[in-house]
């Protein structure tokens, strides 16, 4: 056993230090390593057919993951083999560990899913979850490629990473088609903030599918005279996950209540620059603007006016979100101001 524990050391430093010519491709290594890892710390255990490991399994109840399905929606915690936490979604663990960082976002989040999005051993570990369930496993290195193969052999061949990775997960719902998700859940959150209140558009060649809402109370500004196409002004806005979460403001005490107040930042209304279309609005000279909170902008008349626009991540960050503030995904709201205008025309 002493041999083994040796060999175990020998390979994990081959692993990750320089390569030697006797030594086997780096998927092998891995591979190798893994058995001798698995039967120091976990033994008893087999490998699933996909080459997973599995520590701990507990059923959910709800329905069974459909592999044909795009989208799960699920918390995930990364750790390495020797216990090091490299990634999570869990707000109290995070705060166990220290790495907590106020403003950012804990929680449950899309993934999509299959070739070229996921690894194949996070699929692989998904097999036969029920949503409500909870897994945790040891996903082998070579299969941490969003490649598919078909046998573990190929994947062994082909693989370039020599760590494996202890992925803890729970299936908390799935998704064929993650927009409409999306469109359900701003539908219902509108009409539980604001009452009934119909989706509009901000692009007149666009189709009004339902996805975006705008909230003023311009009615009781109607006497004034409006903007004009080409208007300068400034704006007070916060931005809200749907959750209540509030991830940008120019509102001192807002993002003091929040928790991600910067000394550093000057907070007070920012410069607009209106334009004759919606895409052409600017603020403070960048045009970089996601277009929900340009199209709300764009729909507001009156200085004083005051609105609420809620959008699917299609008018805001669509896939990628935003750093760790704003999830793939993500429905937004802006609470929107138009503090003052000057009319150019």
């Amino acid at each position: 056993m002493k041999t083994k524990y040796l060999l175990l050391a020998v390979l994990g430093f081959s692993a990750w230090g320089c390569a030697q010519e006797n030594l086997p491709s780096t998927g092998e290594t891995a591979k190798q390593y893994l058995s001798l890892w698995m039967e120091k710390y976990h033994p008893g255990i087999s490998p699933t057919s996909a080459g997973l490991y599995i520590l701990e399994d507990q059923p959910g109840t709800g329905d069974l993951w459909n592999y044909e399905n795009d989208y799960v929606y699920v918390d995930v915690t990364v750790k390495n083999l020797n216990g090091t936490v490299s990634s999570t979604t869990d707000e109290s663990l995070s705060n166990q560990l220290g790495t907590y960082v106020e403003g950012n976002y804990y929680g449950p989040r899309f993934q999509a899913v299959g070739e070229g999005h996921s690894y194949a051993g996070f699929d692989a570990l998904l097999d036969g979850m029920k949503v409500g369930g909870k897994r945790e496993a040891v996903v082998p290195a070579w299969m941490l490629t969003t490649a598919r193969f078909n046998t573990q052999q190929e994947y062994i061949n082909a693989s370039s990473i020599s760590s494996s990775l202890i992925y803890s997960v729970t299936l908390r719902g799935q998704a064929d088609d993650v927009s409409a998700v999306e469109k359900d859940s701003l539908t219902r959150y509108v009409n539980r903030h604001f009452g009934p209140v119909a989706p509009t558009v901000y692009d007149t060649d666009k189709e009004n599918d339902g996805t975006f809402y705008f909230i003023s109370d311009a009615s009781s500004h109607s006497q004034q005279e409006p903007r004009t196409e080409t208007s300068n002004a400034t704006i007070n806005y916060t931005g809200r996950l749907l959750n209540g979460q509030v991830f940008d403001t120019t509102i001192e005490k807002v993002a003091k209540d929040a928790g991600i107040y910067k000394s550093s930042r000057s907070y007070a209304p920012v410069s607009i620059t209106f334009s004759s279309k919606w895409d052409g609005i600017s603020m403070s000279g960048s045009s970089s603007l996601i277009n929900g909170f340009k199209g709300g902008l764009y729909l507001m008349k009156y200085e004083g006016e005051k609105a609420v626009v809620v959008f699917t991540s299609a008018h805001g960050y669509t896939t990628n979100g935003s750093g760790d503030n704003i999830p793939a995904w993500s429905p937004l709201q802006f609470e929107l101001e138009l503090v003052s205008i000057e009319n150019l025309e």
